[in-house]
């Protein structure tokens, strides 16, 4: 029988809520044996509704059933901390000191810590379920997101928390490589992380830009746009996706005409597009456009509600879905983070409180892993879902190497500048390459890595490629599931020459099933991967983002997808395959929005900016800005009564006043004030680059030891380091580099921007 990835590691949850939770759930999927040990009263998630319907007298809820599948659950005294490798908590650091929990207490025996908390282990409070909203607002991100002259808008659901638990699961995996005893991961400080987009313009380009609203104008049509059943997200990202539009809707006339061809130009015919296009939604069904997507180049996703999922028969084919059994029913749920060899495991058990017995002590050896600065992992990714792995990975130690070509090369290396400007004083950059290396989004999620430009689809650039994978550890690619057997790089061929080689493939609809071969970029996996039924004020229907969340959600399941490769191979010295679906990751934040579907059969309700079963989660509009407030108990009349005077006050004296009274409150900045501010400052690290010049970025989200590591560099130039990771990696001899080089299956140089149309006016 085959053993699942992270047998032998063992962990202890004390934590409560969604992050901790989440990521003892994410480390228990993939083998790991956690035991839950809940305070007196229990986690208060078991009781949390996830919408404005109550739970019934008793009822467990689908929140709780999600985080908490597959764990032993016991009380405090009956374990001893050392029986674990790592003890993941979800309190600060002030009501830790002296207690079985201590970190300094935890090493004697050499035991971990991993913290995950909304503002840091250093903060006086670690902060509550329904802090979401507060949270999201201090990112600043939310000043970006929604519609002119209305509030801000949040993401729904849990999404910090979520993305922090990711993280956090990844961190429980990393702090044994390491020689520290305690990593935090804070909420806020994970979901800026997933802001890179927002801060892209703001921190690069220092350009402010409008909000776009529900249908983002450049790349339209966009958005989620209603048809007879439901809604679809068009992608109109590439031409193909505009030609294949203009097919479907029966105006192939417009295909290749320049004001509508280029999707910047687009912009101004937008309300003549929708004129033509409405009509064509409103008579086919989600169903039938995804369909037409499928069966061609269009990248086009259906808004995707829980209850379309129970029954999505790729979600089916794939065996996403399983059933958990809860001491109160069975129901359908996620039971999987990603495909891989003995998984999914077979305990998808919820357990009552102390319902276990002691689990047996440890035989006392250790486990061999490998240090970090041991680790080579090379990357064949494009965008932000794959490069947000090594963007992860590299500050801890881990060498990157980041492979390009000439042809494809990554769109976010033009991405930002070409959209919305260069940076005020560099827009001589667009007239020669040095465009290519001022994109502030390719610099900002591919620091610290070296680049090595190969021609894989040439024999002798394949096999430079395999010398280096003879070398390495493992290998992220995020490209459409058929790229890498086609260019003769399979998982067999791979571990033939390298035996302990890891393989994340983490394509947008994963490796087999019915979507496989479809194409999918943020929006579309938004739509279909659970957000966009929820998302949007709440007089809405659907919603996406302009923010490509999915892309980090991806990125974060990814970064545990390697690690947990990384470790079945040092502990069993043999490699693995991993398929990760950014379709699954995507569902894995709304879990418990298939849990209540299979309970109950309907869909989870919309929340706009509420928080589900709290009194008070809003924003108030202030005299200078909007200000998130969330307020419960005793606290919630006397701040309702604020509400109705908030426009009387300053945001800064509203903050205050809510706090004296007992609420809590947070001033809603966006990318371009919230740099300067308390909450972000703190959290942007100044990386220097030969091309722009010192520029900010978004720090490593863990402080180890209380330490947050750096990045250990700018990233890569096109071309970079291929001569030199050729030699002292995949051991090739200088003539051997300068024929291949010569002939055109190592190196080159990109094409002049003029050439690709990059050319303002």
């Amino acid at each position: 029988m085959v053993t699942s990835p992270l047998h032998g590691l063992r962990v202890i949850e004390t934590a409560t809520g969604v992050s901790g939770p989440y990521a003892g759930r994410l480390l228990a999927s993939l083998g790991a044996q956690v035991v839950k040990i809940e305070p007196a009263g229990g986690d208060p998630a078991r009781a949390q509704q996830v919408d404005d319907v109550p739970l019934g007298e008793g009822e467990l809820s689908p929140l709780f059933i999600h985080l908490n599948a597959g764990k032993l659950n016991t009380d405090a005294e009956s374990i001893d901390p050392s029986w674990a490798e790592v003890v993941l908590a979800s309190d600060v650091l002030s009501d830790l000191r002296d207690s079985r929990w201590d970190p300094d207490r935890l090493r004697r025996h050499n035991t971990r810590l991993v913290t995950t908390t909304a503002w840091g282990s250093d903060a006086s409070t670690p902060g509550c379920m329904a802090d979401e909203l507060l949270v999201q607002t201090a990112t600043g991100f939310l000043g970006f997101n929604g519609d002119e002259g209305s509030e801000p808008l949040r993401l729904p659901g849990w999404q910090s928390q979520y993305v922090a638990g990711g993280l956090a699961a990844a961190m429980v995996q990393t702090i044994l490589r390491t020689d520290v005893s305690h990593i935090d991961v804070s909420w806020l400080g994970a979901l800026l992380t997933a802001t890179e987009l927002c801060y892209g313009d703001a921190l690069h380009c220092q350009r402010v830009r409008t909000l776009v609203g529900a249908h983002p104008p450049t790349a339209f049509p966009s958005g989620a746009i209603k048809c007879k059943d439901g809604h679809v997200a068009p992608g109109s990202i590439r031409p193909i996706d505009w030609e294949m539009q203009c097919l479907f809707y029966g105006i192939p006339e417009w295909i290749d005409d320049p004001e509508l061809r280029n999707r910047l130009r687009r912009q101004s015919h937008i309300p003549m597009i929708w004129e033509k296009i409405t009509p064509w939604y409103a008579e086919r069904s989600k169903r039938e456009i995804f369909d037409l997507a499928l069966g061609s180049p269009w990248a086009a996703g259906m808004v995707m509600t829980p209850l379309d999922a129970l029954a999505d028969p790729h979600l089916d084919a794939r065996g996403y879905l399983g059933t958990i059994v809860t001491p109160q029913a069975a129901v359908t749920g996620a039971v999987r983070p990603f495909k891989a060899p003995g998984l999914p495991v077979l305990d998808q058990r919820v357990r009552a409180v102390g319902e276990s017995d002691t689990p047996p002590s440890s035989n006392g050896t250790p486990l061999q892993l490998r240090p970090f600065n041991e680790l080579r992992v090379i990357e064949m990714t494009i965008s932000w879902a794959g490069p947000y792995v090594g963007n992860v990975l590299s500050p801890l130690g881990v060498e990157v190497i980041k492979i390009e070509s000439t042809a494809p090369f990554d769109g976010f290396r033009t991405q930002r500048p070409y959209d919305h400007g260069m940076r005020p004083g560099q827009e001589d950059l667009v007239h020669d390459n040095r465009f290519y290396e001022a994109g502030g989004l390719f610099n900002a999620v591919n620091k610290g890595k070296r680049g090595c430009v190969i021609n894989l689809a040439s024999d002798e650039g394949r096999s430079a490629f395999l010398e280096l994978v003879r070398n390495s550890d493992g290998l992220v690619a995020n490209f459409s599931a058929h790229v890498l057997p086609q260019l003769g790089l399979d998982f067999e061929t791979l571990t033939n020459v390298n035996p302990r080689f890891v393989v994340v493939r983490m394509p947008a609809f994963g490796v087999d099933g019915p979507y496989s071969g479809a194409v999918g970029y943020g929006s579309i996996i938004e739509a279909m991967g659970g957000v966009g039924h929820r998302q949007g004020y709440e007089h809405e229907e659907a919603r996406i983002s302009n923010i490509y969340f999915p892309d980090p959600t991806a990125g974060i399941h990814a970064t545990n997808a390697l690690l947990t490769g990384l470790f079945h191979a040092d502990t069993t010295g043999r490699g693995m395959e991993i398929d990760l679906s950014q379709h699954e990751a995507m569902w894995q934040h709304s879990g418990e929005a298939l849990v209540l579907a299979s309970l109950h059969g309907r869909n989870i309700g919309r929340m706009g900016n509420r928080e589900p079963g709290v009194e008070v989660a809003t924003f108030a509009s202030t005299s200078d800005q909007w200000v998130a407030v969330v307020a419960t108990g005793t606290a919630a009349g006397p701040v309702t009564q604020l509400l109705n005077r908030s426009s009387e006050m300053s945001a800064h004296d509203f903050v205050n006043q809510v706090q004296a009274v007992g609420g809590k409150a947070e001033v809603c900045w966006d990318p371009w004030a919230a740099p300067s501010e308390r909450r972000v400052a703190p959290l942007l690290d100044v990386v220097d680059h030969p091309i722009t010049g010192p520029m900010r970025h978004i720090a490593s989200p863990f402080p180890l030891d209380g330490q947050r590591p750096k990045p250990i560099g700018h990233a890569p130039l096109f071309d970079q380091d291929t001569d030199e990771i050729l030699t002292t990696i995949a051991g090739l001899d200088q003539e051997t580099i300068v024929r291949l080089r010569g002939e055109g299956h190592i190196g080159g140089e990109l094409p002049p921007p003029s050439e690709l149309g990059f050319v303002y006016d």
